[in-house]
C-alpha cells in the first residue's frame, strides 16, 4: 500500500482486516539512494564512499619530519589492483593492434589476389579497329 502518491517509495507492509490495518514494518526503498548517489556524482565525488579521493588514497598520517607513512593494506591492495587494471588494458590494447594488423594484411591479400585475377582475366585479342 502507498501512502503518499508524492512519496512512492514509501510503503507500509501489513494486515488488512476489515476497516483496520495491522501495521508490521514500515519500508523505505533505495530511491532516495539512488538521489543521494546521482547527487555525490554531481558533486564530483564518488557515489560510494570506498571508490576513490582523498579519504582512501591518501595514507591515514604521516611522520612529523616530513617522512612518508608506510602504505596501509588497503593502500596495497588498490595499488596491486591499478596494476593489474594497467596490465590488462596494455595486453588487451596489443591483442586488438594485432588483430587489425592481421585484418589489414588479410584484407590486402585478398585485394592483391582480385587485382591478379582481373589483370589476367582481361587481356586484349587481336589488333584495335579505327
Amino acid at each position: 500500500m502507498i501512502i503518499c502518491k508524492q512519496m512512492p517509495f514509501l510503503k507500509i507492509a501489513g494486515n488488512f482486516i476489515g476497516n483496520s490495518v495491522k501495521v508490521r514494518n514500515l519500508h523505505i526503498s533505495s530511491a532516495v539512494q539512488r538521489n543521494i548517489g546521482a547527487w555525490r556524482k554531481s558533486q564530483g565525488i564518488p557515489t560510494k564512499g570506498k571508490e576513490y579521493g582523498p579519504l582512501t588514497d591518501l595514507p591515514d598520517w604521516s611522520y612529523a619530519d616530513g617522512r612518508p607513512a608506510p602504505l596501509s593494506e588497503g593502500q596495497k591492495k588498490r595499488i596491486k589492483l591499478q596494476k593489474q587494471y594497467c596490465d590488462d588494458i596494455i595486453r588487451l590494447s596489443n591483442e586488438v593492434d594485432k588483430c587489425l594488423d592481421l585484418h589489414r594484411q588479410k584484407h590486402a591479400n585478398l585485394e592483391g589476389a582480385r587485382q591478379d585475377a582481373i589483370r589476367n582475366r582481361l587481356k586484349e585479342k587481336g589488333e584495335v579497329l579505327e
